[in-house]
């Protein structure tokens, strides 16, 4: 099939043969130039309902087609994916999904191509179609992974297990607030389980927005694990390049998440004590600073000042700015099948109660 772009010369081929008058020989011997009709003959786009099939009637001496071409040449055509999203995500995340979804298709997806040319006494017609199948093949797992996203553990490859524990099982668990005077953010964007689009990845975390230079308190009793002291802030060009390659694998590579998306951070292992059956890990990341006190075997205390928040780790981080400064927290569970986030696979309706229940301010 024929992309757009390349159509123009075919339909200007047709629009002269079949609208071009028979060479007349005027007074000084020359042919005519060939007519393209008059004011008043418009090309006409229509759309199907679902916006998957076009087509253009060309009247024979249209005037011009520049701008039936511009349109379908400069739109993106992305609003085709609003009938795969409404009503089945929740809206407040339907962007960024379908952020996720565009970056996600290949090139040229959400091009046009030729399916049908015919020409009649009166015009010319062109039907016109997205790749639907190609399309559906890239959409329809995207939005099975953010609404469904329970069945996917954080490492695969150990786990023998696609259950993460259910909340239920945790409503004893009290933490204290990593952050003084803030709470839980009802937005879900900023819970566990949104969809990440720049690195094509899910977020496994809370983000707490606080002022830049924040301190940062553990949230339970634990032993520091890491604490990168020695952090220094990646270039903005490798960050595009480690993003890059995310876009290619279509997910975000634990070596990327871990060591560089995460800025400064300080991880905390809170040992089987805390939730039953599983080994507890927190993570304190995107900070601007860590305490000296604060090393990889040393013990930490609930409420013990770790750091301070900050933005490392983000594209505003590596452009020098302080703008976008929160604390990301998130717990890792651990036992014999595998590893998950707290709240993974959680509905929004159900995990936001449960986070504001989870911390208290003492």
């Amino acid at each position: 099939m024929i992309r757009l772009p390349y159509l123009y010369s075919l339909v200007l081929l047709s629009l002269f043969t079949g609208c071009s008058t028979p060479p007349d020989s005027s007074p000084s011997g020359s042919p005519k130039t060939p007519s393209f009709g008059t004011t008043g003959n418009v090309s006409i786009l229509t759309f199907s309902e679902d916006k998957f099939s076009a087509t253009v009637t060309i009247p024979h001496g249209s005037q011009s087609i520049d701008p039936i071409f511009t349109k379908l040449m400069a739109d993106d055509n992305s609003d085709v994916l609003d009938q795969y999203l409404d009503g089945t995500v929740n809206e407040n995340i339907a962007p960024e999904i379908k952020d996720v979804i565009i970056a996600s298709l290949p090139d040229g997806a959400l091009d046009y191509r030729v399916t049908e040319f015919t020409t009649a006494p009166s015009s010319s017609i062109l039907q016109l179609a997205l790749d639907r199948n190609l399309i559906e093949a890239i959409v329809l797992p995207i939005i099975k992974k953010y609404t469904y996203p329970g069945a996917v553990p954080i490492l695969p490859l150990f786990s023998v297990s696609t259950t993460p524990p259910i909340l239920n099982d945790l409503k004893r668990l009290k933490l204290l607030i990593p952050c003084e005077d803030v709470s839980v953010p009802k937005q879900q964007l900023l819970l566990p389980n949104a969809p990440r689009a720049y690195r094509h990845g899910t977020h496994r975390g809370i983000d707490f927005y606080v002022n830049w230079g924040t301190p940062v308190q553990a949230v339970a009793d634990g032993v520091i694990t890491r604490a990168e002291h020695g952090y220094h802030e990646m270039s903005p060009d490798f960050r595009l390049d480690v993003l890059g390659d995310a876009k290619i694998l279509g997910r975000t590579p634990s070596d990327v998440f871990e060591h560089l998306l995460l800025g400064q951070a300080v991880y905390i292992d809170h040992g089987f004590d805390l939730v039953p059956g599983y080994r507890v890990v927190t993570i304190y990341a995107h900070m601007s600073h860590i305490n000296s006190s604060i090393t990889v075997g040393s013990t930490v205390r609930r409420g013990e000042v770790i750091g301070r928040s900050g933005n490392t780790g983000t594209k505003d981080s590596t452009l020098k700015k302080k703008t976008g400064a929160h604390l990301h927290w998130e717990m890792i569970l651990q036992n014999k099948a595998g590893e998950y986030y707290l709240g993974q696979g959680e509905k929004h309706e159900v995990l936001y109660p449960f986070l504001s229940n989870l911390f208290t301010n003492r």
